[in-house]
């Protein structure tokens, strides 16, 4: 059986838990342990795995019949309750302990844990698991496409480098709207992290905000220049402040991915348009020498169907 992860949360008694069920210390330093074991016990079918060889590990002053008739008593007192699970994780899939707080014990310092975000977290972690799954799952289809009309990519302008009137025309513009305003210009801007926040500050000046909330002048010409170059090609992003938490439409994901790179397995492709399905959309890329064609499951050799917000999650974490 592979190791277990180790433990690396503090235990913390509470003595109003232990006043009302009137548990020994031994009890108490069991109870304490088991109240932790969501942080980081294995979960299956909403018990914890837990071996009686990781909790000496963790707590070497109990020795194993001291250990086994603290868990009866616990038992029998209505605070926990325990089955055989099978652990598919682990090396060769043992059945071991698996454990669960009763109602009861779930009222262990329940005024100092706050259950909504721990679901939170599992869901976040789950998600991101699930989302590694699928990239790793990718691959590229570049058979000739059937559906000529659904696979024509949406044209977004891609002048050349503007003349200088027309960029100066350009920033001032832009700058003369959104002083007024106070609003964001825009976030996700190429080499900037993406929720960086840009915007006209009280000095008319360029500035954008950082994830962390602070506040940041722009100073060095290049930089200044990449942004409003960089805004003059894509004015459909003009006034879009992204909420990558929200699912995004058809639409959204066509004015902020076509002709992005994305790169799988080390190759990289230009997203050239997204096609609506039943359930969700289909992503269709171009090669280097024009070849289209659509994202495949590798799992089910099927064009993958994403659901927007998926399908937002998954280029992001794949862009060249």
């Amino acid at each position: 059986m592979s190791a277990v992860q180790q433990r690396t949360r503090i235990l913390i008694k509470d003595l109003d838990f232990q006043s009302k069920y009137h548990l020994s210390h031994t009890q108490m330093d069991l109870m304490a342990y088991f109240a932790n074991l969501s942080y980081w016990a294995t979960s299956v079918n909403g018990y914890y795995a837990i071996t009686s060889k990781k909790i000496m590990s963790d707590m070497p002053q109990f020795k194993i019949k001291t250990l086994e008739a603290t868990i009866k008593e616990l038992k029998l007192l209505g605070l926990i309750k325990t089955t055989l699970i099978v652990v598919k994780e682990w090396n060769g899939s043992p059945k071991v302990r698996g454990l669960v707080l009763t109602k009861k014990g779930k009222e262990y310092n329940k005024d100092l844990v706050l259950p909504s975000q721990d679901e939170e977290v599992r869901r976040l972690r789950k998600e991101i698991k699930e989302l590694k799954e699928t990239i790793e799952n990718l691959k590229v289809s570049t058979e000739p496409q059937t559906e000529e009309k659904e696979s024509q990519p949406v044209e977004t302008p891609t002048p050349t480098m503007p003349p200088e009137k027309a960029i100066d025309t350009f920033v001032d513009q832009v700058t003369k709207r959104f002083s007024k305003l106070g609003d964001p210009i825009c976030n996700f801007v190429p080499t900037w992290h993406k929720e960086s926040i840009f915007y006209i500050n009280s000095y008319n000046k360029l500035a954008y905000m950082t994830p962390q909330g602070e506040e940041r002048q722009l100073k060095e010409p290049s930089k200044i220049s990449h942004f409003w170059h960089w805004l003059f090609k894509n004015p459909n992003r003009i006034g879009d402040k992204i909420d990558f938490s929200k699912t995004p439409t058809l639409k959204q994901l066509k004015s902020r991915y076509i002709n992005k790179t994305i790169k799988i397995k080390g190759q990289k492709f230009t997203i050239n348009n997204f096609v609506e399905a039943k359930e969700g959309v289909k992503v269709e890329i171009r090669t280097n020498q024009g070849k289209k064609g659509f994202l495949i499951d590798a799992l089910t050799s099927k064009e993958k169907i994403f659901s927007p917000i998926q399908c937002q999650k998954m280029i992001l974490e794949i862009l060249g």
